[in-house]
């Protein structure tokens, strides 16, 4: 029997599952491997069973469907910006994005990212039990010594005050969730097999890891929200705490909603989702980072658009007590790091597959007409 004959002599479902496997690997294999591997230890070890209750379960899928909405339509504004033309962007969705080819490695592509997050807030919770909070008074100390005498937020607070402000930046800070991962969409649903879709989404899974979980449990911190409660008395960020709970009393804030859930959690009171306490590095500054060196390979733009959202996540978070300020620091130079080691893993060990492609478009006239 031939190769071709015994290939099709699998069921369907075999071939299927062979072929949406091999399009999932395809150009993408070390972000697959590490996100695989986080996810099943994630799994294994570190079991958070509220996270695959039907209710959360379902709102994954939600904000699984948002954020490919959003990459959709972030492909399609993209390709308007260089093109001037409507309908050609509409076109260039339609034959290069929504192909069956693509979509079968984009969404569960998508898919393994969202599950992937969901085993890192199963680990995040656990920090405290691996390495109990110890640097927070290290780390304020040192926030003052660079910031010449003075805590970051009483720096930011004699410009902005609190008040309208810090309404604002509260709501923007919370838009953080969808900003972090309709680019992981979109670099997901990117066709081809583009050295962009596989620095990004590897750095992204490794910016977590990296920065969300090892160096999270070795500078195991909670921040100067909760400095007051952890450290006892009163403290330099008194003054921080109780100028977000006069906001908070005139308009809600969802800081203090999430910081009164996270501390009730943490100290056994309730049980949830919203769980996980951990300041040192700042994520939210290290995914903003991020997004910025990869904006700057799209458009300038896109990029100028990304500093700027970079530049509020920094101030919200010493404004809103989540971060000292070298929370951010410490994330954005582990991210610059990660996004040029990263750059020259995927351009190293795309050239020998470039060279295959290269020599196979010049001996046949079907593979150069499909590039």
């Amino acid at each position: 029997m031939s190769e071709f004959s015994a290939r099709n002599a699998d069921p369907p479902s075999t071939r299927l599952a062979a072929y949406l496997f091999w399009r999932i690997l395809e150009g993408q294999l070390a972000f697959v491997l590490v996100a695989g591997i986080a996810l099943a230890l994630g799994i294994v070890f570190l079991p958070m069973h509220e996270l695959i209750a039907p209710p959360v379960l379902w709102r994954l899928l939600e904000f699984t469907g948002v954020t490919f909405a959003c990459a959709l339509l972030a492909h399609l504004l993209t390709h308007f910006a260089r093109s001037g033309n409507l309908d050609s962007s509409i076109d260039h969705l339609r034959r290069n994005v929504l192909t069956a080819e693509n979509l079968a490695r984009a969404i569960p592509t998508i898919v393994l990212i969202k599950l992937f997050v969901f085993a890192f807030c199963s680990f995040k919770i656990a920090i405290p039990d691996i390495n109990a909070f110890s640097w927070d008074e290290r780390l304020s100390d040192f926030d003052r010594v660079i910031h010449f005498g003075q805590y970051p937020w009483e720096v930011l607070a004699n410009v902005t005050g609190y008040g309208l402000f810090t309404v604002v930046i509260d709501r923007l800070y919370y838009l953080w969730f969808l900003v972090a991962f309709a680019p992981a969409a979109f670099a997901a649903t990117t066709p081809g097999n583009g050295v962009f879709r596989h620095r990004f989404l590897l750095a992204f899974v490794l910016s977590w890891l990296v920065a969300g979980c090892l160096f999270a449990t070795l500078f195991s911190s909670a921040g100067p929200i909760f400095y007051d409660v952890l450290i006892g008395g009163q403290s330099g960020y008194s003054g921080l705490i109780a100028n977000l709970h006069v906001v908070h009393s005139q308009h809600e804030l969802n800081s203090a909603i999430v910081s009164d859930a996270l501390w009730q959690n943490y100290t056994g009171a309730t049980g949830g989702v919203v769980s996980g306490i951990s300041a040192m590095p700042s994520m939210h500054n290290a995914i903003c980072v991020l997004l910025f060196l990869a904006a700057r390979h799209i458009n300038r733009w896109l990029a100028l658009g990304a500093a700027l959202y970079a530049f509020t996540i920094f101030v919200g978070s010493v404004h809103l007590g989540w971060h000292y300020a070298v929370d951010a620091y410490a994330a954005a130079i582990l991210v610059a790091i990660l996004w040029k080691a990263v750059g020259i893993f995927v351009r190293t060990s795309e050239q020998p597959a470039q060279t295959v492609r290269a020599n196979a478009s010049m001996t046949s006239p079907r593979l150069d007409s499909a590039s």
